[in-house]
Order: structure tokens, then sequence, then C-alpha cells
């Protein structure tokens, strides 16, 4: 793939990767994919080595529940790639005809507005309904750790630490959560070996690396007895939100 220009991201070196343009598209799954895990983190080892604007001129809607804190890391994500974001204040109605005709409405005005809209953690009847009516991408929570950008930058992040030759990765704690599905899920599909074990027996000669998810709200990634630092961790979700954007509102 070719590099990310200083002046601008060449959209031909993008591996457009449409299956993460919205819920429209949730059906095709990509974490099911290795070429399109692998071109998502290739795009955000290009944007991480660049100062590239190539979101300019790209307008991005955060729809947030009344009361949510106005810091966003996908706004300062988008900003940072030259996409003006407005965050809004949105409180669903119950589901009655009326509301869904009002949420409706908002759906085609916010389609004719922006380039792309974001739901955070509005419920999926919304989502749903805004997917269908706004005529442009819309992502179900780009930020939240429900999104496969989330487990995608944990395997980028221990991967970057790891040798290739051999992979595996010890895996700690629910692995029934929506989160630690998707990681395994992602793993498995790029060849990465996952070893299910207790938080007591995760340790030893020779682990090549643990994801801990012992505290659900709290994921610590060790690459040879030492947690990765946790704003590493951030730097890499930032990254691969910004290659969904790209890949998303440059795409065919």
């Amino acid at each position: 793939m070719s590099s990310v220009k200083s002046g601008g991201l060449n959209r031909r070196s993008v591996v457009h990767v449409t299956m993460l343009h919205a819920v429209r598209s949730a059906a095709d799954d990509p974490l099911t994919s290795a070429s399109r895990i692998a071109s998502l983190i290739a795009t955000a080892d290009q944007l991480r080595q660049s100062s590239a604007a190539p979101l300019r001129g790209k307008n991005l809607a955060l729809l947030r529940a009344k009361g949510a804190p106005r810091a966003s890391q996908l706004q300062h994500a988008a900003e940072a790639l030259g996409a003006r974001v407005a965050l809004l204040d949105f409180a669903p109605q119950d589901g009655s005809a009326d509301a869904s005709s009002e949420l409706i409405t908002l759906a085609r005005m916010l389609g004719r507005m922006y380039d792309a809209i974001d739901c955070d953690d509005l419920g999926a009847s919304a989502q749903r309904l805004i997917a269908l009516h706004a005529g442009v991408p819309v992502f179900p929570g780009l930020a939240l750790d429900t999104h496969p950008a989330r487990v995608i930058a944990d395997l980028w992040t221990l991967c970057e630490r790891q040798a290739p030759a051999g992979r595996r990765i010890v895996f700690v704690g629910n692995g029934r959560s929506r989160r630690a599905q998707m990681f395994v899920t992602a793993a498995r599909t790029m060849g990465i070996a996952i070893l299910m074990k207790s938080l007591a027996d995760a340790g030893g000669e020779g682990t090549p690396a643990i994801a801990d998810a012992s505290r659900a709200s709290h994921w610590i990634l060790w690459i040879g007895g030492v947690a990765i630092d946790r704003d590493a961790m951030q730097e890499s979700h930032r990254r691969i939100m910004q290659a969904v954007l790209v890949h998303t509102l440059l795409g065919a």
C-alpha cells in the first residue's frame, strides 16, 4: 500500500472497507475477514506516520444522550483528520408511531447536512430507523467497546509488540461478553491462537501476550509480564477509529 502523503491521503492508497459503514451494513462482518482487518490496521499505521487531513470538508454528526460528557474520543479522532464534528444532544422518545415519524424526519434532515452520523449508545431500534432513512453511513457507536474498532485496536496493540512467529494470546476473563467474543473472533480470523485461562494460570515462562478482561470495563494488555501503557491502548483505538472513518467517508 502506498504511503500517506503529508498534503492529503491519496484515495487510491486506501483499500476501501465498506463493511464498517454502518448499521445498514452490519451483516457484512469485518471481523470475519483477515484482509479487511489488515487493511484497517495498514491505514491506521499510515495515519499515525502522517500529518494528513484527508477528511477536510467532511461533516460528522455525533448523536449524544442529553447529559453525556462533552469530551468525545471520536470527536477528537475525526477533527484530527480535518473533519467538522457536531455534538448533538438527542433524547429518543417512546416507540409510538408519532415518535418514529419524528425520528425518520430527523434522520433525513441529518442525512442532508452531514456525511456520516454516529449513534453512540442509542437504542438499536432508533439506530435502525436512522440508518434506514438518513441516506449516509450511520455508525452504531464507533467509539464504544461494542464496536469492532475497539478489538481491532487491542489486537494491533498486542501484535506490534509480539514477534510474528508463533503468535498466540492468552485470554483471561468473561469470554461471553460482546467485546470478548469479537476479540476472539478477530484474533482467530487473523490466524492468532487464543488460549482461555484463569488469571492465576495466565502468566509463566514464555507467555507471549495476555488480554486480561477480568475487569470488563478496564481491559489490561500484557506483553512479557509488563502491562501496556493505557495511553498506548487509547492511541491505537483512536487510530483504528480514524481508519474506519477514512475507509467509510472516502470509500466507493
